[in-house]
């Protein structure tokens, strides 16, 4: 083995996709199965905030109960199953209070919202008491209802290991594996379990895997060399997830026969890595030194497989993703893709015929979406743009960019390239634009009145101004659209940057108000990751979550609904909302919107102050 080959084209490899492969590490790493030092740098503490805590003895005891240890969800199963419900109601009760009474991080707060609420959930047992109240009611049966949430909670622990966390395994190999020779790896590839309909097989095989190796590791030198027996069944199952679990396991065994002292030493030549990576809390594990491990082994699976296919060893034959290894012949896909290529020869002859608008308006729609009148060559010009982007997957595929799908032996799903849809990337005139924006106003303030609603059981008008809309939902939906137009070919991009762009319009409005009229009409303090109450992590990951919606879905439906509309009656639609906003505006700048559930939002129930003593601060 070349070792010293292999490792230069992991880092080819690694440098060509490293986004990539950072984040399959990152979740790998997340999800328990690799990598484990990586997470060192989030569990880290200041060592000046322990040191306090420490001195601290009684905050410290009554801090460390708030969320059950492992020994405490024992206890608290323990009194379940011999019936004694009072106790484990006083110990969730219990651990419920101490993080109330424990909620002092700004931050990371726990005594609001729906993260708080579901990680207090579990971190204090009570989702198992839920969950045997309900079927004790169901069954009236408590011993039942005891069997029943064992049987859940093996089913659920079962399900976790064999169906996300192994499996995951097999889908970052399959990716790694993919990066190695291909330009493109389209993010949805992960799916690759639910797209070759083998998800219930990769994760037999792996359980079969982890079973023999398990009885292996009580003869302790068994594990170990067993453990790199089985090193390449993760890989040979995202090659061909049809194949039997013991034909897996069997073949993972002749390949490595005569390789396993040389796969210890390449272990070994990682050690430097490894220790850098403690060293730095993980850090440089992270963003290096994990992918570029999953880079190697990657190549050292391969240089096995050659070995394997030349040699004609027993179950090679099974090794038969040929494509995944290296590029199909341009004639190949030409013919696979046929379809795909009279398309976008289509286009291309089209393409002859239609230039990017120039001047204003070309500029306007180009970097904004804004279609300030209705342009032939604008809307030719992006119907032009559709197509082209529609058939981004065909010209990869043809140009041996992308893994050829059809050309794999494995069944699946989306083999047909989507050369239609709404496109996503067009403009949009200024009249559906303001139509837009009443409109996500008021699916806000009805968003807001319905939560208000179910929450408190009384109508609560949200916002500052007295009519049903609320400004900043209307005004983040149009941000999003015009601001950020040129991400959207990149949802991943567009999802960051929605967050960040409506976060920081929250903050700046909630500070604005704040500092004007001297009161805070929401506050986010004890929500679970705040920043001094004006935004926190929910609200951040519903903008995020609400903005790829907004692009890719709600704006280009409203878009075709708003043009069959005729656009005299539409323009004095937008008029009168116009009018009636502005005039909302001017009487709520001297008489704001305020009250219970409105000003005097939460948690402590924001005080008014003066906008003086604010701007003392």
């Amino acid at each position: 083995m070349n070792r010293k080959a292999l490792k230069s084209q992991a880092k080819v490899t690694l440098k060509r996709h490293y986004w990539l492969i950072l984040v399959l590490c990152l979740f790998a790493a997340f999800l328990g199965v690799e990598y484990g030092s990586t997470l060192w740098a989030t569990d880290y503490q200041n060592p000046t905030a322990v040191s306090s805590a420490a001195g601290e003895a009684t905050a410290t005891s009554s801090a460390a109960s708030d969320q059950l240890s492992s020994d405490g969800i024992s206890e608290l199963l323990g009194k379940i199953v011999s019936g004694d419900d009072a106790g484990a109601k006083q110990q969730v009760e219990q651990s419920q209070k101490n993080i109330q009474a424990n909620d002092t991080n700004a931050t990371l707060g726990r005594s609001r919202g729906v993260f708080a609420m579901v990680l207090n959930s579990f971190s204090t047992g009570s989702v198992m008491l839920s969950i045997t109240d309900a079927a004790s009611s169901i069954l009236h049966s408590r011993g039942g209802a005891t069997i029943l949430l064992v049987l859940i909670s093996l089913a659920v622990y079962l399900f976790v290991w064999l169906f996300i966390r192994e499996t995951y395994l097999v889908v970052s190999r399959r990716m790694v594996l993919e990066s190695r020779v291909y330009e493109q790896v389209p993010i949805h590839h992960m799916l690759f379990p639910l797209r070759t309909r083998k998800w219930p097989r990769i994760a037999w095989t792996m359980f079969v895997k982890s079973v023999f190796l398990g009885l292996w590791w009580l003869t302790i030198i068994g594990g170990i060399i067993k453990s790199f027996s089985y090193l390449l069944v993760p890989f040979i199952v995202a090659e061909n997830p049809s194949i039997k679990a013991c034909d897996a396991i069997t073949l993972s065994r002749r390949m490595m026969k005569g390789h396993k002292w040389e796969c210890f030493v390449a272990v070994l030549t990682f050690l430097g890595w490894d220790i850098l990576s403690i060293c730095t809390l993980g850090l440089t594990g992270i963003f290096y030194s994990n992918g570029y491990k999953a880079s190697f082994w990657a190549e050292y699976y391969t240089y096995l497989r050659g070995l394997a296919k030349q040699a004609n060893i027993q179950g090679a034959d099974q090794l038969n993703d040929t494509f995944l290894f290296e590029k199909a012949p341009a004639d190949l896909l030409e013919r696979t893709y046929a379809d795909a290529r009279t398309a976008i020869n289509e286009v291309d002859a089209q393409g002859e015929t239609v230039s990017k608008p120039k001047g204003l308006a070309g500029w306007l729609a180009d970097w904004f979406g804004i279609r300030i009148m209705q342009s032939r060559k604008v809307a030719a010009w992006e119907d032009y743009q559709a197509k082209t982007h529609a058939l981004k997957t065909g010209r990869a595929l043809l140009g041996a960019q992308m893994y050829p799908v059809r050309l794999s032996p494995i069944p699946m799903k989306d083999k047909n390239v989507n050369v239609g849809g709404m496109s996503a990337t067009r403009s949009y005139s200024l009249l559906n634009l303001v139509m837009m924006f009443f409109i996500f106003c008021i699916i806000g303030w009805v968003w807001e009145v319905a939560l208000c609603f179910i929450d408190e059981g009384v109508f609560v008008n949200r916002g500052t101004l007295h009519g049903p809309w609320l400004p900043i939902y209307g005004t983040g939906g149009i941000f999003i659209l015009i601001v950020l137009k040129k991400l959207r070919e990149h949802p991943v991009a567009e999802f960051v940057s929605a967050v960040v762009l409506c976060g920081t319009l929250e903050y700046i409005s909630s500070w604005h108000l704040e500092m004007t009229k001297g009161q805070r009409w929401w506050d986010y303090t004890g929500y679970f990751l705040n920043i001094n109450g004006r935004v926190c992590a929910e609200g951040l990951l519903v903008f995020g979550l609400g903005g790829l919606a907004i692009v890719y879905l709600v704006a280009p439906t409203l878009n075709q609904l708003l043009d069959r509309i005729n656009r005299k009656a539409l323009l004095c639609v937008a008029l009168v909302l116009l009018v009636s906003y502005i005039g909302d505006q001017i009487y709520s700048s001297q008489h704001p919107n305020s009250g219970h559930g409105i000003t005097d939002t939460g948690a402590s129930a924001v005080q008014v102050v003066e906008p003086s003593a604010l701007g003392s601060r």
